[in-house]
Formats: structure tokens, C-alpha cells, sequence
């Protein structure tokens, strides 16, 4: 009878769900990402999830709120590299969970 559980003590099907979500994440960090700077190059960029005028993620992304989660600028310039676009934190932090 197989185990159930890995090497470390983490349940197999934890292990594949935490994957699948990392790769998830990554990819639609990478989108959010490539969704910015094609904005901020062309003004007229329509986006697969600019669903309205009302609803538009390239909106957001491109707003104080789409850097540093909308705080960072309250305590430091908004060119300051602490004031990173929020879509590159969420490449590093899935890119973290997936390495570890």
C-alpha cells in the first residue's frame, strides 16, 4: 500500500494542490505584469480582462493602488524601489513558494 504522505509529512494531495496554486499565481502575475507595461506603452491597450469601462484590470494595475498594494507610497516616493508594481511581488512570492 502506497503512503499517502511525502518524505516530509506533507499529504501528497497538498503538495499537488500548493503546486498548482504557485503555478496559477505565477502565470497570472506574469499576465498582470505584461498587462501594465503594454498600458503604460500604448494608452489604447485593451486587455482580455478589461471587461467595461467600469470593470477594467488594466485600470487597476496601472493606478497607485496596482504598486506597493497602495501603501508604499504613503511612506516612500513613488519611484522608490521599495514601490514596486504589485504583480512583481506576487512573481517573487510564488516563485518563493515554489522553490521552498
Amino acid at each position: 500500500m502506497s503512503s499517502s504522505k511525502s518524505s516530509d509529512g506533507v499529504p501528497k494531495w497538498e503538495s499537488k494542490a500548493r503546486f498548482a496554486l504557485c503555478v496559477l499565481g505565477l502565470i497570472l502575475s506574469v499576465y498582470a505584469l505584461h498587462v501594465k507595461f503594454s498600458r503604460e506603452s500604448d494608452p489604447d491597450y485593451r486587455a482580455m480582462c478589461d471587461l467595461a469601462e467600469s470593470v477594467s484590470c488594466s485600470k487597476v494595475f496601472t493606478s497607485r493602488w496596482g504598486r506597493g498594494f497602495g501603501f508604499v507610497q504613503l511612506f516612500a516616493q513613488e519611484d522608490s524601489l521599495l514601490n514596486q508594481p504589485n504583480s512583481l511581488l506576487g512573481i517573487i512570492f510564488y516563485t518563493l513558494q515554489l522553490v521552498l
